[in-house]
């Protein structure tokens, strides 16, 4: 993703990019090109974008009940606003992406979201939130003329040790609550259910956990899918554990490599995943960069 971007008084700035997206083994040269411009303003409590802005650095805080893993490879952008008061403890989210425009082909479909969280010593307590619409086309489809949505509400208290690169942990419970409605068919569905997660590190090796035990969601899968439910679509299932085991391979200020191992858990299956990212960051200011692993257990690759 290139990116350039002009900055003045030190808290404004506008940035012009290119999201350039290639899966292996199709026949194109680049699969997919999203555009990325927008304005933003940043000081030390507040940031505000508005345009066309990664969704990965925006939403950080809403786990996979909410945007699976594919959302953010496959659409990554987010075109809309975001505004975030505070600091990395405490803080208060409000954004909005519009995901596409009524034509005679599309339907008009966005998001608006809310997040928070307030920490003191260990303890924090968190939510994430979002509306999505997804209204008709223009002019309407006969074949499928009603206009459906999908709310969903977490709530969560937990406790927070960090401690650089040596032991970090995290354990936390909550609720998940949802509201899915299809007007034209009037049907509505109010799922409940309780989530829990469990992190450790410890010299860049790790685990994270995340659990939900409740009322089967995603109610209207069927008819819409993933036109209306951008979440994990596990939460079909009355309950869903996801246990995921990393190591950061590599940890530097220019490139940082992280190899994953996941176990899904759901309906009395078990599946598994392997995943591996990989982040190199290429810019005027990188030849300062350190080039080094923090990590002890990594000596053994000096050998």
């Amino acid at each position: 993703m290139p990116e350039g971007q002009v900055t003045w008084q030190d808290r404004h700035s506008l940035h012009v990019g290119v999201d350039l997206l290639k899966i292996p083994g199709t026949d194109e040269t680049v699969d997919k090109v999203d555009l990325a411009i927008y304005y933003e303003y940043k000081s030390p409590n507040v940031q505000f974008r508005a345009g066309s802005f990664l969704r990965r650095e925006s939403l950080e805080d809403y786990d996979d009940f909410f945007f699976k893993d594919s959302v953010n490879n496959y659409l990554p952008m987010m075109r809309g606003i975001y505004w975030r008061l505070g600091s990395d403890k405490s803080f208060f989210k409000a954004w909005m992406d519009w995901v596409s425009y009524a034509t005679s082909t599309a339907r008009e479909k966005f998001f608006v979201g809310f997040s928070g969280k307030i920490s003191k010593g260990m303890a924090f307590a968190d939510f994430q939130s979002y509306m999505f619409h997804n209204s008709v086309s223009r002019p309407a489809d006969d074949n499928d003329p009603g206009v459906r949505e999908n709310l969903q509400f977490q709530m969560n208290i937990g406790l927070k040790y960090a401690a650089g690169n040596k032991f970090e942990g995290k354990i936390s419970a909550g609720v998940l609550m949802g509201y899915e409605r299809d007007r034209f068919l009037e049907e509505l569905y109010k799922p409940m259910g309780f989530v829990a997660n469990v992190d450790a590190k410890y010299c860049g090796l790790g685990t994270r956990n995340e659990f939900y035990a409740g009322n089967r969601r995603m109610r209207l899968f069927d008819r819409s899918g993933g036109d209306l439910y951008w979440g994990t679509q596990f939460l079909q299932g009355k309950s869903y554990l996801k246990s995921d085991w990393y190591v950061h391979a590599i940890q530097s200020d220019w490139a940082n490599v992280d190899i994953d191992l996941i176990l899904h858990v759901s309906e009395g299956k078990v599946f598994f995943q392997q995943m591996m990212n990989v982040i190199v960051t290429l810019d005027k200011d990188m030849k300062h960069a350190k080039i080094n692993n923090p990590f002890p257990w990594m000596k053994i690759f000096d050998h």
